[in-house]
């Protein structure tokens, strides 16, 4: 699960934020896990705000740090561009308030008993100048930050219980823009077992930073990602997710991937139909099940993140709504599956408390995040979403200004 997120000069976020993502109170709440005496951590957060505010990219920080901390021969970067001499690993704030300075990026997890703090500097949008990875024991009456390693350009240090790790140096060749981390990972270090064990229990989509992506290539790559599965999975996979589109399509009653010769063949077969067609012939949201639904379900049910960016962009309302309830149906999340997303379906507010909820507003060139707990003297028991509508609680678009501007033009 994550604690905690640390944003600065990065895309549309200037000055450093910190979001926390924990709650006081002995209090047992659906919707919250309690990892320690006093303290649980939300399962379920949801970001507005409007079009162009910086949703895409706080949810962003949190998908390239985890892309970053795992992967190590080929950067899967925040940012999927690249330029001469390197990898753009993000793009730092334009604004001239914020030229020459570092982007820092940081975030806190628990796994367990074992909660991890996580920080690193990048400067130029892909040099990895600082980096370094603590630990706190919290079954432990002394539970202090201990120190795993620390970065600095291109030297690593280790702390007092590490310093074996040193012999790992030897064979391990860092290039600025990777992270050490990911080294220490993909070598299956013991001090990183807790990232190796949940290395397959994420899910994450970001349009903004993906968008450049084409929803084909989305459809094609899941049906690659068949070639690495067993027979079993394969078939799994196959019947979980018909069953899933059929709920959209209710005549819809067959599925085939096939990838043999470098060739890619999805074909969907329907009741009473001459003949199979081909996937992109599918509504927008039934292609969205076909890429997404089997890999949310499976980090779901092993207790995972999923960071989901514009969940209302291809569902209707109450499909997404079902959609995000269930990360707080206890009968159903019982391995506490953790759910960041971004929706403009004011809707989604009856599935929040005030603490779970996030408003991104674009304030000078920057993007300020508050929740809604934050705001004096909202309750719980008020209209949220007439509030929202009404601009009292931000995070919404001048829609006047767009009316008017809309029919000058015409």
């Amino acid at each position: 699960m994550i604690t905690k997120l640390r944003v600065g000069n990065f895309y549309s976020v200037g000055e450093e934020i910190e979001l926390n993502f924990t709650k006081g109170g002995a209090k047992k709440e659906v919707g919250y896990f309690p990892y320690k005496k006093n303290e649980k951590i939300s399962l379920i957060n949801g970001f507005f705000g409007a079009n162009a505010s910086g949703k895409s990219n706080i949810l962003g920080s949190m998908v390239g740090l985890i892309r970053m901390m795992y992967t190590v021969s080929s950067p899967q970067s925040i940012s999927p561009q690249s330029f001469a001499g390197g990898v753009m690993l993000c793009h730092p704030n334009v604004h001239k308030n914020f030229k020459d300075k570092p982007t820092k990026l940081g975030i806190d997890f628990l796994f367990g008993d074992n909660y991890y703090i996580y920080d690193l500097e990048i400067k130029n949008g892909n040099d990895i100048i600082k980096e370094s990875l603590y630990l706190i024991t919290l079954n432990l009456k002394s539970a202090k930050p201990k120190e795993i390693f620390t970065r600095k350009g291109l030297g690593i240090s280790f702390g007092p219980e590490y310093k074996e790790y040193k012999n790992y140096l030897d064979n391990i060749n860092i290039q600025k823009y990777q992270t050490f981390v990911s080294h220490l990972i993909n070598i299956g270090a013991k001090a990183m077992v807790d990232f190796v064990n949940h290395r397959d229990s994420f899910f994450l989509k970001i349009d903004g930073l993906d968008a450049m992506i084409p929803s084909q290539v989305a459809i094609l790559n899941r049906a690659l990602t068949l070639n690495s599965y067993t027979k079993d999975r394969k078939e799994e996979f196959l019947e979980t997710t018909k069953g899933m589109m059929s709920c959209f399509d209710d005549s819809i009653d067959g599925l085939e991937v096939n990838t043999d010769n470098n060739a890619i063949s999805i074909k969907v077969s329907h009741k009473n139909f001459s003949g199979s067609i081909d996937i992109m012939q599918e509504s927008a949201g039934t292609r969205e099940l076909f890429a997404y639904i089997y890999d949310i379900l499976s980090a779901f049910k092993k207790g995972g993140i999923v960071i989901y960016d514009e969940t209302n962009r291809f569902y209707h309302p109450d499909v997404e709504l079902a959609l995000l309830s269930i990360f707080k149906n206890e009968e159903f999340n019982a391995k506490n599956a953790q759910l960041f997303f971004a929706s403009h379906n004011h809707e989604t507010f009856d599935l929040l408390e005030l603490d779970q909820a996030y408003i991104v507003e674009k304030m000078d060139s920057s993007s300020a995040v508050y929740k809604l707990s934050e705001i004096e003297d909202l309750k719980k028991r008020d209209n949220l979403k007439k509030k929202y509508r009404l601009g009292m609680l931000g995070g919404i678009s001048d829609a006047v200004a767009f009316d008017h501007k809309l029919k000058q033009l015409l």
